[in-house]
């Protein structure tokens, strides 16, 4: 092997490599394109070169890649994503793409780097397993709803009956009553099993996302004075507007955990963050109560899974909806929710939420 290698020898490790590795310009303009490229994807390297980089992206991803490209190009960052992709023989398949930029000695952007590898198998496997906790969780969420409806339905059944058999007015009036709470829980049970399933999809008025976010602090502070909560907040302007009646639940399902947590006063932590560099903007919340186990972490998202009662999943009063409607309403609106925490160190949610992207490509 020679002590100093030249430029054929490198030439033929990215020739012969597994990995489909493709290089652009500055423009995006395909110049390197080698043999594993040519297998995955079709096209020779002469037939390539020239070509836009995103053509063999599926058109439902070149937005994403629009904008990992764009963050190579100007921001130098690396990143990886995957996506479905057809081989020229029809089979259906999954990628995972690395993109970087090339920097030469003197600091300069010349272009990205792609290097892509055929992740199928390991995408089939975690499809696997992934439907199997589904199914498992589907059943405990069927026994659950079967659970909190029966009871729902014997009690109107139970306070129907006893007022067909009485003629005192006061008597009717005070089953009706009954009646009428017992069916506005049931609906507020069903709203939030949609809001779960489909997001919170009723239109309303909008606001800037950290304006929505100070006026739910200021209606709320009574309430947390009075069971001895102190708000640490940081709010940092976020000028993308969103539905307040959107930001509104999600706030009031995560406070309303964090305050059942610190059943004897704490401090919750509110964070509303936009990093300069990012499209997305991060809402945070915190509290200083008991925190939750590993299993618990692993279970929180589910329907009426709750930690505050024993035997079958949720009670009357704590249902086990409100992470549940947080995560429906968060996938509607393209982002990500996370749960951080430890027994006896508190509990971290940190919620993901995109905003346009100002300068695509």
């Amino acid at each position: 092997m020679p002590e100093q290698f030249d430029d054929a020898f490198f030439r033929h490790i990215c020739s012969h490599t597994e990995l489909a590795l493709i290089a652009t310009d500055d423009k995006l303009q395909i110049r390197y394109w080698n043999h594993a490229a040519s297998r995955l994807f079709g096209g020779s390297a002469d037939a390539m070169r020239g070509e836009l980089l995103t053509t063999i992206v599926p058109a439902d991803r070149r937005n994403i890649a629009d904008r990992l490209l764009h963050r190579a190009l100007l921001r130098r960052e690396c990143s990886t994503f995957e996506f479905p992709h057809r081989h020229p023989d029809g089979k259906p398949m999954f990628l995972a793409v690395n993109i970087c930029p090339i920097i030469d000695d003197s600091g300069n952007t010349l272009g990205v780097s792609v290097y892509a590898r055929d992740v199928t198998r390991r995408i089939e496997s975690e499809r696997a397993l992934a439907d199997a906790g589904k199914m498992a969780a589907l059943g405990t969420m069927a026994g659950a709803l079967a659970h909190h409806f029966n009871n729902l339905l014997g009690g109107l059944i139970t306070r129907a009956d006893f007022a067909q058999s009485s003629d005192d007015p006061d008597t009717l009036h005070r089953a009706l009553r009954s009646i009428v709470s017992t069916l506005s829980r049931t609906g507020k049970l069903t709203q939030a099993l949609l809001a779960f399933a489909e997001g919170d999809t009723i239109e309303g008025e909008t606001a800037e996302v950290h304006e929505a976010v100070r006026q739910f602090l200021d209606g709320i502070q009574p309430k947390l004075d009075s069971l001895g909560i102190r708000v640490d907040s940081h709010i940092e302007a976020v000028r993308h507007r969103l539905s307040i009646r959107q930001i509104r639940t999600l706030l009031d399902c995560l406070t309303a955990n964090a305050c059942e947590a610190m059943t004897h006063g704490g401090t919750l932590q509110i964070e509303l963050l936009q990093p300069s560099d990012a499209d997305e903007f991060i809402l945070r919340l915190s509290d200083t109560g008991p925190g939750m186990s590993e299993d618990s972490l692993r279970h929180a998202f589910e329907p009426f899974y709750t930690t505050k009662s024993e035997g079958i999943p949720g009670s009357p009063d704590h249902p086990g909806l409100g992470l549940a409607v947080v995560h429906g309403i968060v996938r509607s609106l393209g982002g990500t929710v996370t749960l951080a925490s430890q027994p006896g160190q508190g509990t971290t949610c940190t919620v993901h939420l995109p905003t346009p992207h100002p300068n695509p490509i």
